[in-house]
């Protein structure tokens, strides 16, 4: 049976053309892939509906492994090196905790990305879910930058080579790049002061996540911010497995005057300084710089489909009933935007349900999406969508019937 809807205007704005199929053709590769995943996993158990907690999980092993990591660093040029390959060779279990604390970064960014990806490719980023798809960038750009920073603490050649790199793109950003790239150096050329700026540049980034995450959950009503215990034991085993076979190794010392040509690559956060091979310092300033603003322009512009053309689903804020609502909390619950409180009742209700309330439902219109879930949720009659009452719900089903 299918429900005829009342005509609406054309999607004058729908996305269309090769994006709009693109997109359409990635959401039907995820729920395939989900699919697939659900004939070996149980349902509760797919680890790409947790990849948001998996991230959390490793960033949590970031920051206890790091904790460790810096209280035997020494952030000098004399010391730096050095002080990593006693914590390698020297300190019990610290090249395993330092392979743990490199193998988790990785993990991270590619629990970020495919949290990224799936949202995106499945729409979980419209309308109120804007506010955590844009701090969700963030987390990216400020993971991928901490990463960085933390291959420069080594300094070996690569640290060297990455170093230069990092200073030639700064100088090329028009008007601040040479004032930029003083204050990162702390002097004329490389100094201690620098690695200590470095370090600066790697904490403070670092502490700046947990912010960003706060920011990320501040509308979500129920997130899933942890893992099944499942996927906790085999990512932490998974994570020290790794570290034990693959140890974390630096490259050479760094050395004054030396011009190291090359560096082991690491996809996940060096691809920027390995594709200037071929892109000028400048060309990478602006197509990072675009890469970052698309990313957060695509809750506003990448909409396949807009209010005015969404028919049911523009229905308008929803509407308490004030005389129905019982303050029994239902839908406060159900909301996932966080758009409904409860507040002190200051009166009865009208029904014989509500005559006895101390609570009464209040919309947030700001927060609502318009999506109906409350009045689904709620059992009274205390809520409904102005656009789409229950009774045109009921006309829509009788004509189909009758059709």
């Amino acid at each position: 049976m299918t429900i005829a809807l009342q005509p609406g205007p054309a999607p004058r704005t729908a996305v269309r053309g090769r994006y709009g199929r693109l997109m359409t053709w990635l959401l039907r590769a995820t729920l395939r892939l989900d699919t697939a995943i659900h004939r070996i996993w149980p349902t509760d158990y797919n680890p790409l509906y947790y990849t948001g907690g998996l991230a959390n999980l490793f960033l949590l092993i970031l920051v206890l492994s790091g904790l460790f990591l810096f209280f035997y660093y020494e952030a000098s040029l004399g010391g730096a090196f050095d002080s990593v390959r006693y914590i390698t060779e020297g300190v019990p279990y610290g090249g395993i905790i330092r392979g743990v604390h490199r193998y988790a970064a990785d993990a991270f960014i590619v629990a970020v990305l495919l949290h990224l990806f799936r949202n995106w490719f499945t729409d979980r980023y419209l309308f109120s879910r804007d506010n955590p798809w844009i701090s969700g960038m963030f987390l990216l750009v400020f993971g991928g930058f901490v990463g960085v920073t933390g291959y420069q603490l080594i300094w070996d050649e690569r640290a060297q080579v990455l170093t230069g790199l990092f200073l030639g793109l700064l100088r090329s950003i028009p008007g601040v790049g040479d004032p930029l790239a003083r204050i990162f150096l702390g002097g004329a050329g490389v100094s201690d002061g620098t690695l200590v700026r470095i370090l600066f540049l790697h904490i403070a980034p670092a502490s700046t996540l947990y912010v960003l995450l706060w920011w990320h959950y501040l509308r979500l009503r129920h997130p899933k911010i942890w893992p099944p215990a499942t996927w906790v034991l085999f990512s932490v085993g998974l994570i020290f497995l790794l570290a034990g076979i693959i140890p974390a190794r630096g490259g050479e010392p760094a050395a004054p005057g030396a011009r190291p040509t090359g560096f082991p690559l690491d996809l996940f956060f060096l691809l920027p300084f390995w594709l200037l091979n071929w892109i000028p310092p400048g060309g990478m300033v602006a197509a990072l710089a675009l890469l970052v603003v698309l990313g957060l322009a695509i809750p506003y512009v990448g909409r396949r489909e807009h209010p005015e053309a969404m028919n049911v689903r523009h229905a308008g804020v929803a509407q308490v009933i004030d005389g129905n609502c019982t303050g029994c909390e239902l839908c406060y619950y159900d909301c996932p935007y966080n758009a409904i409180i409860m507040v002190s009742s200051p009166a009865p209700g009208l029904s014989r349900a509500a005559a006895n309330r101390t609570l009464l439902a209040v919309v947030l219109e700001s927060r609502c999406v318009e999506c109906g879930i409350c009045v689904g949720a709620c059992p009274f009659e205390a809520l409904e969508l102005p656009g789409f009452l229950e009774r045109d719900v009921k006309r829509l089903v009788a004509e189909a019937v009758r059709a």
